[in-house]
């Protein structure tokens, strides 16, 4: 899917592979511990697999196929298996979804974090057999999601709901003292790292908690340019969101969940959703990312109002199983329908929305299908904000990156349109993902010949 919509990497994409080239062992000495758990894993990626729009985006492939399976879990924890499995595919199959499973940047560790944590959590709380397995990947999510920016938030609320919630100290009472002290111990490893990162570079810190000072107008602002995207139904922004992120079929199934859950406020599956949601626009207030979390609250209100419905119809023909084959058959047309045409506006908005659309660029695609790696490749000053992007194509790909011209080539490649001096054009590469379509210019350098008949 990523390579059909939206074909192309953002800035932020960018900057993640650059980042990611840059880690090495000694990370902790560098304090380069900010999306430590992504980061290595684009590394691992780019290293063997080189620089590709492909490689980049992997790693967010795999967690986004890992955080659709925790979904599917969590979900399949709170509803029967046909509200789950119709609720899941609602949520993977989004606009939103398919995007961030195709986004090669951390953006996506919140939703996988999130979802992993919240399904542990279910798994362990209520269980009288708590399997200390689960107890322990439950404190290694926590200390791995901390390396992601404002996350350390749900940490502290997992701590304060753990010390308060008596149904979670209850649990916490079940593990005998060795395998507690266990726990924390691992606990205390993995987030070791961390630690030693932010006292070594205490702007991590800043990073990790957002505690930069801003006036109320412009944390108000933040929130509503953070959520703009998400159900905005006639009107494309200048984002890599394509909006809306949510179709109004999947609004409205989640408007009938908030209702069906009103009287319901305080079970443990709405009191999470309720806090999620909070954290969501509290916290996209610092940092607009953030507001994507509220993908998993959303997936679990749409499967409360698709549980609401089947529920209702139900109860009108409770001794009546042909009224209910009935029901499920519209039920299911209009869930098919909100696939197809969420499907159809993530497919088609990336192509054909220029506001969106310009975000993205796939110029090492054109690179690697057009241009010999003998052929050096010149990026002029209106792309020394990217010079060190296109520099992992020298480091993984084996291209010459280089920012002036030498007399000794022979055939150079540039993103300028500007003819430099001894040289004639040979070839324009073009690209369809960009209003300017020319993105690469190919030039042959002039023969002696070539000059005594000019």
């Amino acid at each position: 899917m990523p390579g059909i919509a939206p074909n192309g990497l953002s800035q932020g994409e960018m900057d993640s592979a650059v980042a990611a080239s840059r880690l090495d062992l000694s990370f902790i000495s560098k304090g380069d511990i900010v999306n430590l758990p992504y980061l290595t894993l684009q590394k691992i990626s780019l290293h063997f697999l080189g620089l590709s729009i492909f490689s980049i985006k992997l790693p967010s492939i795999i967690i986004g196929v890992l955080t659709g399976f925790f979904i599917i879990l969590l979900l399949n924890r709170w509803f029967k298996n046909d509200v789950a499995i119709v609720g899941s595919i609602l949520t993977t199959l989004s606009t939103a979804f398919l995007f961030l499973a195709g986004n090669g940047t951390p953006i996506v560790m919140y939703i996988f974090w999130l979802a992993l944590i919240l399904w542990l959590g279910s798994k362990i709380v209520g269980n009288d057999n708590v399997n200390p397995i689960l107890v322990v990947s439950f404190f290694i999510s926590i200390a791995l999601s901390a390396y992601t920016p404002h996350l350390l938030y749900v940490a502290f609320a997992i701590a304060a709901a753990g010390l308060l919630h008596p149904h979670l100290r209850f649990a916490l009472k079940q593990l005998q003292i060795w395998q507690l002290i266990i726990c924390i111990a691992i606990f205390v490893l993995f987030i070791s790292p961390l630690v030693a990162g932010c006292i070594i570079k205490t702007d991590n810190i800043q990073s990790l908690l957002s505690m930069q000072s801003l006036n109320f107008g412009d944390y108000v602002n933040n929130i509503a340019q953070a959520f703009a995207p998400f159900f905005s139904f006639s009107m494309v922004y200048d984002s890599i969101y394509l909006a809306p992120l949510f179709g109004l079929a999947t609004v409205a199934l989640v408007v009938i969940g908030i209702l069906a859950s009103i009287g319901k406020m305080f079970t443990s599956r709405n009191t999470v959703v309720s806090l999620l949601v909070i954290y969501s626009i509290v916290i996209a207030g610092l940092n607009r990312d953030v507001a994507i979390s509220v993908i998993i609250p959303l997936a679990v209100l749409s499967s409360a109002g698709i549980e609401s419905i089947i529920n209702k119809w139900y109860s009108l023909f409770p001794e009546n199983p042909y009224a209910h084959l009935f029901g499920i058959i519209p039920m299911v047309t209009i869930i098919f329908m909100i696939i197809a045409s969420g499907l159809s506006h993530f497919i088609m908005g990336y192509h054909y929305a220029p506001r969106v659309a310009d975000n993205f660029n796939n110029d090492i695609a054109l690179i690697s299908t057009h241009i010999k790696t003998e052929t050096p490749i010149i990026f002029g000053a209106d792309n020394n904000e990217n010079f060190d992007f296109y520099q992992l194509l020298e480091k993984y790909n084996g291209y010459q990156i280089r920012q002036e011209i030498s007399d000794e080539f022979t055939e150079i490649a540039t993103t300028s349109s500007e003819k430099p001096e001894q040289f004639k054009l040979k070839e324009i590469i073009t690209s369809p993902k960009s209003r300017n379509s020319d993105r690469l210019y190919i030039y042959s350098k002039i023969t002696e010949e070539e000059k005594g008949d000019e």
